[in-house]
């Protein structure tokens, strides 16, 4: 796939900015009609060889990322439809329908990888087997709690339990933990020499950037209009994530997940849990929670 760096870095910037602060959801949209990319587009083979000429745990270390790249990207294209359904208005509905196209995509880009890259056959399926002998608690028990807050819609759809979802899934999901994962993964990717991965990562960040600026934009709006109750909100939310995030920090340093982060990310869990919490500052402050 060729890449045009130039143009690619203009529109990274253009995606951070839009993570970092709030913006009118009709950019919100334009951006995704000028951003698309194509999946069957990225060229593999390279990737192929590197993964090939690793060492044993080096490459259990690569499976277990994508373990949590499938578990990912699948989870948070399945419960993508409740917030479709809750949606307080048409612009925030179209916005989340464009999101679900990119989860689909980026699904799609995980399952080539496993099939061309790790040489997994047999589908979603044989995919999801392998993903499932490969998550973590860590993994699990924040996914548990995502589905938890998200399938609250399917009961209430008032626009408190849409904004602690969405603080749940965007802010957090994605703006944190799944954010926190991507930064880290993709120098992982460059220094083994794994160049599609590597630019497929850069193009699902951008993507990522977006959706973390949908959450950032009616987060802001809540706030704006409601103050009081949008921070009493999101703070219940933010209390919760805190107290979890504790218990898995705790978890991870187990020596043999240790070990596995460390192989798969380039980094101690101590490192990855800091910059977990320096996204979460940014989330806040993005939102208005935290003086800038």
């Amino acid at each position: 796939m060729a890449i045009d760096e130039r143009k690619l870095a203009a529109e990274e910037a253009e995606a951070r900015a839009l993570e970092e602060r709030a913006s009118p959801f009709k950019a919100l949209y334009a951006h995704w009609e000028r951003t698309q990319w194509s999946s069957l587009a990225l060229d593999l083979t390279t990737d192929r060889a590197s993964f090939a000429g690793l060492e044993e745990g080096a490459q259990a270390g690569m499976v277990w990322i994508f373990a949590h790249r499938f578990h990912a990207e699948f989870q948070v294209a399945r419960l993508l439809a409740p917030f479709l359904m809750a949606a307080p208005d048409y612009d925030v509905q179209l916005l989340l329908a464009t999101q679900v196209a990119d989860e689909h995509r980026h699904l799609q880009a995980v399952l080539r990888i496993y099939e061309e890259v790790f040489g997994v056959e047999g589908g979603i399926e044989a995919v999801r087997e392998l993903a499932d002998r490969n998550i973590d608690p860590v993994a699990e028990t924040l996914y548990g709690k995502l589905e938890e807050r998200v399938r609250l819609l399917d009961e209430r759809r008032d626009e408190d339990t849409f904004l602690a979802s969405v603080a749940v899934y965007h802010l957090l999901g994605e703006g944190v933990v799944a954010r926190t994962a991507q930064n880290l993964a993709a120098g992982q990717y460059e220094r083994l020499s794994f160049p599609g991965l590597a630019a497929g990562q850069r193009l699902v960040a951008r993507d990522e950037a977006r959706h973390i600026g949908i959450g950032v934009s009616y987060a802001r709006r809540r706030m704006e209009a409601y103050p009081e109750r949008a921070r009493a909100v999101i703070g219940e939310v933010m209390e919760e994530f805190a107290g979890v995030a504790a218990t898995l920090l705790a978890t991870a340093n187990d020596e043999g997940m240790g070990a596995l982060v460390s192989a798969g990310y380039g980094i101690e869990p101590a490192g990855f849990y800091a910059e977990a919490m320096r996204l979460l500052q940014l989330r806040l402050r993005s939102i208005g929670l935290l003086e800038e």
